[in-house]
């Protein structure tokens, strides 16, 4: 029994996106809708940061936020003692 096709239903795009959508997923041996968009994305994001030195310069800073990455997150303070007399 083969895969069942998909309506599209849970694709939230807004038509005629969402029709194409379907049809592509279909035309490309039934490939799960989420491969689909996870490939997109990836060619999406990798051709933007390649294109636009600023914006790759911005994503690694927001990437490092994230992670806690940020210079100076490695220092702890520590209170200072004062030794004894």
């Amino acid at each position: 029994m083969g895969r069942r096709s998909t309506t599209g239903s849970r694709a939230n795009y807004p038509e005629p996106l969402r029709s194409d959508f379907v049809d592509f997923c279909e035309a490309h041996r039934g490939a799960p809708g989420s491969r689909i968009v996870e490939d997109a994305l990836r060619a999406f994001i990798d051709e933007r940061l390649a294109a636009e030195p600023e914006l790759k310069k911005r994503f690694d800073a927001a990437r490092r936020k994230r992670l806690g990455l940020l210079e100076g997150d490695n220092v702890t303070v520590l209170p200072i003692v004062q030794s004894p007399k």
